[in-house]
Parts: structure tokens; C-alpha cells; sequence
């Protein structure tokens, strides 16, 4: 076997622990005890973006909407198809036991990677998912100001190829209330049945 082929293997295989060391500590980090009330102050606000038709968005064109929100990447071998799946899933957990609940759910896939994740890459990315997900896009800076507005961490992971690399990031989807404000939030791997009942259980009250 070429050397090359096995260089090039160990390191992509490095740069995939490197992502999943980023999902864990994401997770380790916000998982910690806080109060709702911090959550509410610390967690979501406004940002203006791009959704996947094209369209110019902002936080307040989903006021009197839950919104179910994950920041990743259409380039992310593991991590990101694996936690949109599971809220996908949990959708249709909610949708199958009350429809009418799950019409006031928008879940959103927000990109970390604008370089490559352009409009037409998140509209077909985002149709392999839950029908009505949003995926949203931007310049890097409403990015940057969109991810610190959820306390998102990511960065690129330099290779010697520009052209291909891995995002590292936090894995937390969060579900933000109608009135725009942080409610609840998942940490990586969390199941569907879990995520679907937490989201009942808050949307009947």
C-alpha cells in the first residue's frame, strides 16, 4: 500500500477525532447546571441571514415559531448528518402524535462553513432531512455573529489542501421559543423519542 494513501488516511482520520473532540466538549460545556432564566439571557437573539431559496432572514421572520436550531456544515462526514437525522426523526415523532404541534416547529440547519455552503448547497443538503427544514447561509461576518448569538464554538481545521477541510464545532441543537427566546436545549447524540417528548411535553403547556 503507498505510503501517500496511508499518510493521507491518518490524517483524515485525525482531523475526524479532532471534530468529535470539539462535539464532546460542546456538550460537556453545555450541559452544565443553569438556571433557565441564565439560558434565556445568555442563548439566541437576533441575526440576519440567507435562507436556502435565497431569501434575506432575520430572527424576527420566525417570531410565533418554535424553532429547533443546529449550527454545522454540508461537508461534515459524521457528526452534523447524524444529529439532523435524529432531529428529523424526532419531527416526525411529534408530527405522527399531534400534527398540529409540529406545524408550529421549524427546525433550521444553520451553516459554520459560508466558503462553501452556498445558497444552492444548503437547498439540496437540506432536502435530505425533515421537509420543512430552513437551512440558512451567509457572509462570514452574520456567521460569526449569528454562532456567538447561540454560543456556538467553531474554526476551520487547517490542512494542507484549501480546498479540503473539516469544521470544528460544537454539536447542541436548541429549541428556541415563539417569542424568539431560548427554551431548551439538546447535547449531541441526544435520541429522538427523548427530543420529540421534551418538545411535546414544552409545546402543550
Amino acid at each position: 500500500m503507498p505510503k501517500s494513501f496511508i499518510a493521507r488516511s491518518v490524517f483524515i482520520l485525525c482531523l475526524a477525532l479532532i471534530v468529535a473532540a470539539a462535539a464532546f466538549i460542546g456538550m460537556r460545556y453545555f450541559d452544565q447546571p443553569a438556571s433557565n432564566k441564565q439560558a434565556k439571557a445568555l442563548i439566541g437573539g437576533p441575526f440576519k441571514l440567507v435562507d436556502h431559496t435565497g431569501k434575506d432572514v432575520s430572527e424576527k421572520d420566525f417570531l410565533g415559531q418554535y424553532m429547533l436550531i443546529y449550527f454545522g456544515y454540508t461537508y461534515c462526514p459524521d457528526v452534523c448528518p447524524t444529529s439532523l437525522t435524529l432531529m428529523s426523526e424526532a419531527m416526525d415523532i411529534v408530527e405522527a402524535k399531534d400534527p398540529a404541534l409540529a406545524k408550529l416547529i421549524t427546525p433550521v440547519f444553520i451553516t459554520v462553513d459560508p466558503e462553501r455552503d452556498t445558497v444552492s448547497a444548503m437547498k439540496d443538503y437540506v432536502e435530505n432531512f425533515y421537509p420543512t427544514m430552513v437551512g440558512l447561509t451567509g457572509t462570514t461576518e452574520q456567521v460569526s455573529a449569528a454562532a456567538k448569538t447561540y454560543r456556538v464554538f467553531y474554526q476551520k481545521a487547517e490542512t494542507e489542501d484549501a480546498s479540503e477541510y473539516l469544521m470544528d464545532h460544537s454539536s447542541i441543537t436548541y429549541l428556541i421559543g415563539p417569542d424568539g427566546l431560548y427554551s431548551k436545549h439538546y447535547g449531541h447524540g441526544t435520541g429522538p423519542d427523548v427530543m420529540a417528548a421534551s418538545m411535546l411535553e414544552i409545546l402543550a403547556k
